[in-house]
């Protein structure tokens, strides 16, 4: 049986930029579901919204283009929920002596530091597919040289201001820069690893593992 079309109203005039977050939605669910850069088609891309697929040219020049632009999106988002977690100092519930709920708890570097490494956690628990999309799809492989910079580093450099506003002088220290890289890396290999389990995630076992990460990493 011959596969059926759904086609999209056509856009009037000033509503472009409406169609071209269609096109990066249905790219991202595309890239979600595949895990694989690869497998990604414009003309896929372009059934998905109801378009004709030329139509995705007067948007995106072409394949490349869409996937650094999806992909960019989705760590702009993660980094944007960082620094709003780190600037309100929110804290998820949990079990944990660390977490404090009350309106009147001092917001200090520290606080600002569990809070986002809180935030990490439950922005991969709640959006799964949007977290297999930054870390989990298999990309196409080219000369180092002639990539750009990757959109990951965007949210390294979060961590990177939140470690700097910890109390202490860490600018002279020969190794300050792999901090943040350390931190982060631990904390995304404690989220992976609780998501790849069978099982529904336990977060406040999360968090509490979070907690204690940072204990270790930053203390003192």
């Amino acid at each position: 049986m011959a596969e059926t079309f759904k086609r999209r109203a056509p856009s009037q005039w000033g509503e472009g930029g409406a169609l071209k977050e269609e096109i990066l939605a249905a790219a991202a669910r595309l890239l979600a579901e595949s895990g694989r850069e690869e497998a990604l088609s414009l003309r896929a891309v372009a059934r998905e919204v109801g378009i004709a697929a030329p139509s995705i040219y007067l948007h995106f020049k072409d394949r490349s283009e869409l996937v650094a632009t999806v992909t960019r999106r989705a760590y702009e988002k993660l980094v944007a929920e960082l620094r709003e977690a780190r600037d309100g100092g929110t804290l998820h519930t949990t079990h944990s002596p660390h977490a404090t709920h009350s309106p009147h708890a001092p917001h200090t570097p520290r606080t600002a530091l569990r809070a986002m490494a809180h935030r990490y956690c439950t922005f991969a628990l709640e959006n799964p597919r949007r977290f297999r999309l930054m870390f989990g799809v298999e990309r196409i492989v080219g000369p180092r040289e002639d990539s750009p910079r990757h959109p990951v580093w965007l949210v390294l450099g979060a961590w990177e201001e939140a470690l700097a506003a910890l109390p202490g002088d860490r600018s002279g220290q020969v190794g300050a820069g792999q901090d943040a890289l350390l931190l982060w890396s631990a904390l995304h290999g404690i989220v992976t690893i609780a998501m790849a389990l069978p099982y529904e995630v336990d977060r406040r076992g999360l968090i509490q593992r979070a907690d204690d990460l940072l204990d270790r990493i930053v203390a003192g």
